[in-house]
């Protein structure tokens, strides 16, 4: 997939400096630990929690699951998505942004940070 040139000299310019110059201090830590809580909040409780309730009072997909029905395991379906969705793509975000700051670092991104053998 080609990517703008546009948007390859923006991240040479913007994206790269910043991660490769960023450390981490008690007050970002902290700053960017309540902002994950609060994503972590909303997107994993709140939005399957209001799915449920839309599922059950608009569209009228109400009642235990395993009953047979497929739409109520559509229902059950959504609602883990909406839980499971949110933690995995944190995990995966960050993992990423983490090798991607060692590989703009000179560290190689696959190298264990903590060493060890292979």
């Amino acid at each position: 997939m080609r990517v703008p040139q546009r948007l390859v000299t923006l991240r040479e310019q913007r994206v790269d400096p910043f991660l490769r110059s960023f450390e981490w201090t008690w007050t970002t830590a902290v700053l960017i630990a309540v902002g994950l809580l609060f994503f972590t909040l909303i997107s994993m409780v709140i939005l399957p929690s209001f799915w449920m309730y839309f599922a059950e009072q608009k569209l009228g997909w109400g009642g235990p699951s395993g009953g047979g029905d497929w739409w109520l395991e559509l229902r059950d379906a959504v609602a883990m998505g909406l839980v499971t969705g949110p933690f995995i793509t944190v995990l995966v975000a960050s993992a990423l942004l983490q090798n991607y700051r060692r590989k703009l670092r000179g560290s190689g991104g696959d190298t264990r940070p903590t060493g060890g053998y292979r």
